[in-house]
């Protein structure tokens, strides 16, 4: 996790963008194709610490990955504009979830159904509804990425350079609590609804199987009792035999059995030998015995194969022309049981079957349709339009909509919205019944039921901002005025309302009491910085002796020296004056060390330096350790005809002065080699210079046996010894 906080914008922007693809391609379904957007958090998580740039290049990878789902080019265009509002709205200090919902009420929406109208085929009572669905979903993945960014504050810190409009206490604590809260309801609706459309489905489910059970009984205990019908008509005709009136049995058997549309008995040769209702016997081809049914199959089932027959629907023809299923068994004559003398046919209306259809407790809102081994239509609700003896077509719909439904389309095969559910269930014969109950009611109960609630969440939001809003004022109102009150230490602080919370109550007394004992603090405080001052002058004055003078002489250093100079040689140079730099240095110094010690030598330098003093001690004359036995002199405004002279009395003096040892043991004498010039101020402006010329005079001294004053007076640039 570090490493990711520590990651750069660009590769924080990778990586949501990679999380956003991936979420986007598994939406999370709930009811039919409603599903819930996870990956689109990225991008807002992005517009908040990133800022407009990254945020819309992550949007469009996130979009990629709902094309590839939902295969709908508006996303590339919805999204990304989204995401530029977000950032560019919290660049201004709005935060996310205020800048979402003004964003899907002001542009989303309208925009999203202005697409589903002009762009696409869906219907237009449904945009409305698919509309609102988008825009809920959008706050909630706004919601969810609001929420992951804070708690996660870290994220905050990927990208230093991108910084928000400072907040407000009271209005981050409103936002938060809003957020919370809203967020939890919008899930509690969103599972309420699935929880309450599954229920829905549930019972749709098992009331069209439980009613497709029953149907299918009634619908074969029909069929099973016409059958017995025809059977038990069969076996009395074949016992009665030729010598009794069939045409009038016929009649009145097919007055106890209306559901046969028509009836006929039709002898070994096929010709129809009886028949009901009688004016079809009136028919001369009948009559004559040219019409035969010798060619049907329920004659041959029931002839040929002597077994009672239940046919697939059919058109008769000739002997009425309706569609018919006929229902036959064969006649024998008596004492011959091995050979069938003809068969009795009836043949079932199949508008009867709408009584069966009523027997369903839903009739008017789910239809029955029943088909044969053939796939043929046996009968249709009238609501399903379908033609009796029509080949059955059918589609399964909704391949795509999270339901445990069975979703079929009879209509519009290519629809890929379902038109109905259904529970089918399988008779005994082959045949096959369907009960069928319109998909678009549930449609609309879903949505009914998800507009509701999201009505309702909506209210709660505005209900709970202003709970929000109210609860931080009554926490942050008393801390404001605390904060106002205390801004000017030196004014005493006004009460609290009385209606301030116990809690604040108690932190108002606890400042007033630190501000009592901040100020004398303050005063004592105050005492001190004007001692430590002081001392601290002091301590500088030390440190400036210090740093300008030699620890073991007195005199100035080096360093000192050299920053005088040119204050000096200004002077100097200004009123004309010629300035001497004299370089002196002990003579057999090392000898001096070995031979009498450290402790000597540094006596000796000592002693040195008190001459010094005493010889050259205007106030203008600077006089400095140059380094080891080394000594210089800067003396400006000097008598250039004298200063040789005054020079070899200081040579004189030291010699004549001894230097008297540490330890009590004899004294030291001593000797110094000076070298010296002389000149103008406007020589040089470079000490360096000068040393160059009193170095060499030093070093002339020195080869010339020591103990002596080299001095150079320069005229005009030109040296005269």
């Amino acid at each position: 996790m570090r490493s990711f906080f520590a990651a750069s914008p660009p590769r924080t922007a990778i990586i949501l963008a990679i999380f956003g693809f991936l979420l986007n391609l598994y939406p999370l379904p709930l009811f039919a194709n409603v599903q819930l957007i996870l990956g689109n958090a990225a991008y807002v998580i992005a517009a908040v610490i990133l800022g407009p740039r990254y945020a819309v290049a992550v949007a469009l990878v996130c979009a990629a990955g709902l094309f590839l789902t939902w295969d709908t080019k508006h996303v590339f265009v919805l999204f990304p504009l989204e995401a530029l509002v977000l950032a560019l709205a919290r660049r201004r200090g709005i935060y996310s979830l205020y800048a979402g919902v003004g964003f899907w009420l002001l542009i989303g929406t309208p925009l999203f159904y202005l697409y589903g109208l002009t762009l696409t085929s869906l219907p237009v009572s449904h945009l409305p509804f698919i509309a609102f669905k988008q825009a809920i979903n959008g706050l909630f993945y706004i919601g969810l990425g609001a929420v992951l960014l804070l708690m996660m504050p870290k994220l905050a810190q990927i990208n230093p350079g991108y910084r928000n409009a400072p907040e407000r206490f009271s209005d981050k604590l409103t936002y938060s609590f809003t957020l919370f809260i809203s967020l939890a309801l919008l899930i509690a609706a969103l599972l309420f609804n699935q929880f309450f459309i599954d229920r829905q489905q549930l019972l749709i489910k098992k009331n069209l199987q439980d009613n497709a059970v029953h149907l299918s009984q009634l619908t074969f205990d029909y069929l099973r009792e016409h059958q017995r019908a025809i059977i038990q008509g069969a076996e009395w005709l074949s016992m009665m035999g030729d010598d009794f009136e069939r045409q009038d049995w016929l009649t009145q058997f097919n007055h106890g059995y209306p559901a046969f549309l028509t009836m006929l008995i039709a002898n070994d040769r096929g010709n129809i030998v009886a028949a009901s209702p009688a004016a079809r016997m009136m028919d001369d081809a009948i009559k004559n015995g040219a019409y035969s049914v010798i060619d049907r199959h329920y004659f041959k089932e029931a002839f040929y194969n002597q077994t009672p027959f239940i046919s697939p629907v059919f058109l008769g023809r000739g002997f009425g022309s309706d569609p018919i299923v006929a229902v036959s068994a064969p006649i024998y004559s008596p004492g011959r049981s091995s050979h069938p003398a003809g068969i009795l046919e009836g043949s079932l209306d199949l508008k009867r079957f709408v009584l069966i259809d009523r027997q369903n407790r839903h009739h008017s809102e789910q239809f029955l349709l029943l088909t044969d081994d053939n796939n043929r239509v046996i009968y249709a609700s009238a609501p399903l339009n379908i033609a009796s003896l029509s080949e059955f077509a059918s589609a399964e719909s909704g391949l795509e909509y999270r339901t445990s439904l069975q979703l079929i389309n009879l209509h519009d095969l290519n629809n890929p919205n379902p038109e109905y559910i259904y529970a089918v269930e399988p008779l005994a014969n082959g045949w096959r019944l369907m009960v069928l109950t319109p998909f678009a009611p549930l449609m609309q109960l879903a949505e009914t039921q998800f507009l509701r609630t999201c009505i309702l969440l909506i209210l709660s939001m505005g209900f709970c901002f202003y709970l929000a809003r109210l609860i931080s004022r009554m926490m942050t109102g008393s801390l404001e005025t605390i904060a106002h009150e205390f801004k000017s230490p030196g004014e005493q602080p006004k009460p609290l309302p009385a209606d301030a919370p116990a809690e604040v109550q108690a932190l108002y007394q606890s400042l007033k009491a630190s501000q009592r004992q901040l100020l004398s603090y303050q005063l004592e405080l105050e005492e001190k910085v004007a001692i430590r001052t002081l001392e601290l002058e002091t301590a500088n004055q030390k440190l400036q002796a210090l740093a300008e003078r030699d620890p073991l002489t007195g005199l100035y250093n080096r360093r000192h020296a050299t920053a005088e100079f040119a204050p000096l040689q200004a002077l100097c140079e200004r009123s004309g004056e010629a300035i001497a730099v004299v370089i002196l240095d002990l003579d057999f110094f090392k000898a001096i060390n070995d031979t009498h010690g450290h402790l000597a030598g540094d006596e000796c330098l000592r002693q040195v330096a008190i001459l010094l003093t005493q010889h050259f001690k205007r106030d203008s004359d600077l006089v400095a350790r140059y380094g080891g036995e080394e000594f210089l002199l800067i003396l400006p405004m000097t008598n250039a005809l004298k200063i040789e002279h005054h020079l070899n009395q200081l040579r004189e003096n030291l010699a004549r002065h001894p230097v008297n040892h540490p330890s009590g043991n004899e004294p030291i004498n001593l000797s110094v080699s000076i070298g010296a010039m002389v000149a103008n101020a406007n020589f040089s402006d470079s000490l360096e210079a000068w040393l160059k010329v009193a170095d060499d005079n030093l070093y002339q001294a020195k080869a010339q046996g020591r103990n002596r004053v080299v001095c150079t007076l320069i005229s005009d640039g030109v040296p005269t010894p």
